[in-house]
């Protein structure tokens, strides 16, 4: 399977979004029943990045304890 038989990896928006909802490239490609190279490729081709997670002060302050 490549990427471009998924109709959801084919779509750069559902992509994106998928992504910055915060789901994984592991949970992406459960959902759309590939593997996680496959859920890469369709990334790389439509430059899409994983995003990097924004830690708060809080959180910061709990992970040095």
């Amino acid at each position: 399977m490549v990427w471009h038989d998924h109709p959801d990896l084919c779509d750069r928006k559902v992509l994106k979004r998928q992504l910055f909802s915060g789901m994984t490239v592991e949970e992406i490609a459960l959902r759309n029943g590939c593997t996680r190279g496959t859920v890469r490729a369709a990334m790389h081709h439509h430059r899409l990045r994983r995003p990097l997670v924004q830690v708060s002060e809080k959180e910061r302050e709990i992970l040095r304890l």
